[in-house]
């Protein structure tokens, strides 16, 4: 790993490449002075590297377990080469878990953390402006985009198990987009907007033995938005059982009010957070679109949990509101 060259990392011991990301290229690094983490940024430019590390940075130095990149020997946080653009930063020493892992009192506090995130971040950059909520899917796209999917289906006599699954689902899908069609959400702007994480999840965080978060990861997503959409999101993430039984309604009730101690959102911008998520996901089919547009089966383990929830939160609607707006 020659980019190494460029940070006072000491002697390369060993290179251990990691395939969990799917967005960038990662490796834990040894050398003659302790472990790090080297990054290749993918699909990000270099304004928008830049502005991260410059952030990541800052809420790190307020107290926050933000990991931030390591300056080279010329001070620069990142390196771009022919081979692409890299930044390196410390190790850190921890696991993932899964939101279904924790305590209801770990839920609370995680979304305490999550709350204390979107404080900094108001008090380190100007204020958010213009923030809308993002415009509502059309029903229409979605129908031709179904139609599409089955199409590109395999015959059924050549169709394996994922096939099968991803035909059922299409089919229940657009008896749906028909029968749900007049609760598309309108156009509109939340009562509280500003810079988001991005993408909180449980693969962006790391715990100590305790169940303490030492590190939050993966700051490319960075930008502003409606701050209830992140809280709503991250609870469907963090807490889902990836099958037919949906959510966890206790641990992410408890979750979202763990943040509301920190930073009480109105329970109007949740309510229409927990409304305009379940119209996405109803006409969202991305694991399919990779699949059967591009070629793409990376994402394919994700489409059975992501089918089974969106028909469970429309039978079960009012608590899942409940639950994450009134608490």
């Amino acid at each position: 790993m020659s980019v190494l060259r460029f940070w006072p990392v000491g002697a390369l011991a060993g290179v251990r490449y990691l395939a969990e990301g799917l967005m960038n290229r990662n490796w834990q690094v040894t050398t003659s002075t302790g472990v790090f983490f080297v990054k290749q940024f993918l699909d990000i430019d270099r304004a928008q590297i830049g502005f991260q590390q410059e952030v990541t940075s800052r809420l790190a130095a307020s107290g926050l377990p933000v990991p931030a990149a390591m300056a080279t020997a010329d001070g620069a946080r990142l390196v771009c080469t022919t081979q692409g653009r890299f930044a390196v930063y410390p190790w850190i020493t921890g696991r993932h878990r899964t939101g279904l892992e924790l305590t209801e009192g770990q839920c609370g506090e995680l979304g305490e953390l999550l709350g204390r995130v979107h404080q900094a971040l108001g008090d380190l950059l100007p204020p958010a402006q213009g923030v809308a909520w993002k415009p509502a899917a059309d029903p229409t796209s979605a129908q031709e985009l179904i139609e599409t999917l089955l199409r590109r289906l395999p015959p059924p006599r050549s169709r394996d198990a994922f096939d099968e699954l991803a035909a059922r689902a299409l089919v229940e899908r657009r008896t749906m987009l028909v029968e749900l069609a007049d609760r598309q959400p309108p156009a509109g702007r939340p009562r509280a907007g500003g810079h988001l994480h991005g993408d909180f999840h449980a693969l962006n965080l790391l715990y100590d033995d305790a169940g303490t978060v030492v590190a939050i990861l993966d700051w490319d997503r960075l930008s502003t938005g409606p701050l209830a959409a992140e809280v709503v999101r991250a609870a469907t993430l963090l807490f889902g059982f990836g099958d037919e039984r949906g959510l966890d309604l206790d641990r992410a009730g408890r979750f979202v009010a763990g943040y509301r101690q920190v930073f009480p959102l109105p329970v109007e911008d949740l309510a229409e957070a927990v409304w305009r998520l379940w119209w996405e996901r109803l006409h969202d089919f991305w694991m399919l679109e990779w699949r059967y547009l591009r070629g793409d089966q990376s994402c394919d383990h994700l489409f059975p949990g992501a089918a089974a929830l969106v028909v469970w939160w429309t039978q079960n609607y009012e608590q899942v509101l409940t639950a994450l707006a009134r608490g």
